[in-house]
Order: C-alpha cells, then structure tokens, then sequence
C-alpha cells in the first residue's frame, strides 16, 4: 500500500471522527436545553405555589379583596407585598416568554388572573409604584386595559363559629 492510500484512509477517518464528534455534540445541547427550559419551568411553578401558598397563609387573595374591604395596616401592608410579588412572578415570565424559554399557550396562562387582581383600586395603587421593565409595564398595562372593567371580586363565605 502506498503513502497516498493511507493518507487517503487517516483523513476518510478523521472525517468521519469529526463528523460523529459534531452529531455527539448536538445530541448533547439538545439535551442540556430541554434539561434548563423543564428546570426554569419548574422554578416557575414552585414561584406559583409560593404566591398560593401566600394566599393561604395570610388569607390575603386579591381576586377577593375589593377596595370596600377594610383591612388592618399590617393585613394592608402584606397584601401589598403579595400584589409585589405577583407583579415580579408575571415580569419573570415575561421575560422567559420573549427570550423563547417559555410558551405562549404557558405564558397565557400565567397572565390570565391579571385583570381580576388588579380590578380594585387598592391593587392598582401599587401597580403605580410598582417599577418593572418599561417593555413589562406597558404590556401589562395594555392587557388590563383591554380586559375592560372586571366583575367585582367574589364575595368569601364567611365561616359559621359556634
């Protein structure tokens, strides 16, 4: 076998080794991608379940709490934090919507309890101190405008003490 022949057959092989190498290599990305995209939406359903389990905590929902409510300066102030904390949960998402890493029907989702929580004045006046992303704040604002006036926040059984 002569010089050429070989040299034909190591570069075949490289090729191939190459070739093998990249497919291994974008088995690989593919992979890691699915891998981050289920971590970042499991890291946004633990964020919902920690707002719900706010809710629970405090029994401060504000899809029940109209501006007629009166509510003690403590109970105001952590329902305060609990819209603020609304307010970052859904910018978060929104941000992972428009970089790819979330879905729109997920991201629908996610947006749909934003009129009923932020129908009262009471919710609205923290929405105007609130300080996002313009981008955020301005699609926010569009989708509340757009959902027009919501119902009023239903009325919560109030339980029987004997």
């Amino acid at each position: 076998m002569n010089w050429t022949a070989i040299s034909a057959i190591v570069d075949l092989v490289g090729v191939v080794f190459v070739i093998v190498s990249l497919w291994y290599v974008a088995v690989q990305i593919r992979q890691n991608t699915k891998a981050t995209l289920a971590s970042s939406r499991q890291g946004l359903i633990d964020s919902e379940m920690g707002l719900l389990s706010d809710y629970i905590d405090h029994a401060l929902d504000p899809h029940f709490i109209g501006d007629d409510v009166e509510l003690s300066p403590e109970d105001e102030r952590k329902l305060t934090w609990i819209i603020i904390k609304v307010l970052r949960l859904r910018e978060f998402v929104w941000h992972q919507y428009k970089s790819g890493s979330l879905d729109e029907e997920s991201w629908e989702s996610y947006m749909a309890p934003v009129p009923a929580i932020f129908a009262t004045e009471r919710a609205k006046a923290v929405l105007r101190f609130y300080v996002g992303s313009p981008g955020f704040m301005q699609m926010l604002a569009d989708r509340i405008a757009a959902a027009g006036t919501p119902a009023p926040p239903p009325r919560r059984p109030v339980p029987k003490v004997d």
